[in-house]
């Protein structure tokens, strides 16, 4: 029986709008505690010496109710792959792997930056990235090297940036920022889906404490509104406010 070890404390509050893999918002931040019963002040020791770390997670918000063995990675705009040659996290045991940057070990908890998971994710295991051992000598990327990321560019109106001046702390205004833009520059929407694919739909993804609106159309992604986030209405676990 897998338990979890801790539960991340990140950005992102919902599926959407959480990058699809961590390396596309290197500055995401993001904490995780380690449980008291695993005792942090021991089982921590060393693992601040290491730049990365691997996190072993559960994708505790699968919908998925049966197994499929091809799915639609967003990156191939309507086709398919199998499974096992995916990173979907649609599989039969929803067991997530991601590299992480560790910024620091304050105490029980692990200050990250980098991560793709939503908050409340449930990490199972902790293992420090290791060069010699973890990055193989002219790998191959198969299907991945075939086909590009989609991009967008972002663009704030001035009602946007006048609720990030109103809403936002003065020392954190730019960090939330940059964090919404590059968040959207990967285009969280289903490729498969479309109405969201609608230019004149408009759409919201809730990051930190704050819901971003905006909307898709040739290629950039417009953010009009930025409203504080009802939190406790939308019963998502708490954010500390210090994780900016």
């Amino acid at each position: 029986m897998l338990r979890p070890i801790g539960f991340i404390e990140s950005c992102f509050r919902e599926k959407f709008g959480t990058p699809r893999q961590g390396a596309l918002v290197p500055r995401a931040p993001a904490r995780l505690r380690v449980l008291p019963e695993f005792i942090p002040e021991q089982s921590l020791v060393g693992l601040c010496e290491f730049s990365h770390v691997w996190l072993l997670f559960q994708f505790h918000l699968n919908t998925n109710k049966g197994f499929l063995s091809k799915i639609h990675p967003p990156r191939l705009r309507g086709g398919t792959i199998g499974v096992f040659a995916s990173r979907s996290p649609h599989r039969p045991s929803p067991i997530g792997l991601t590299l992480a940057r560790l910024k620091a070990v304050a105490g029980d908890t692990l200050l990250l930056e980098g991560v793709d998971l939503v908050n409340g994710t449930p990490v199972l295991d902790i293992k420090p990235y290791i060069p010699a051992c973890d990055r193989p000598v002219r790998p191959r990327i198969g299907w991945v090297n075939r086909w590009r990321a989609p991009r967008l560019k972002v663009e704030f109106t001035a009602s946007a940036l006048a609720d990030l001046a109103r809403l936002v702390p003065a020392r954190s205004r730019a960090k939330v920022r940059r964090l919404i833009m590059a968040s959207l520059s990967h285009d969280p929407r289903n490729p498969r889906d479309r109405a969201q694919l609608r230019p004149d739909r408009e759409m919201a993804f809730f990051i930190l404490h704050y819901d971003a609106h905006f909307h898709v159309a040739d290629g950039r992604a417009k953010v009009f509104r930025i409203d504080r986030a009802d939190e406790a209405a939308r019963r998502r676990p708490p954010l500390a406010s210090g994780l900016l």
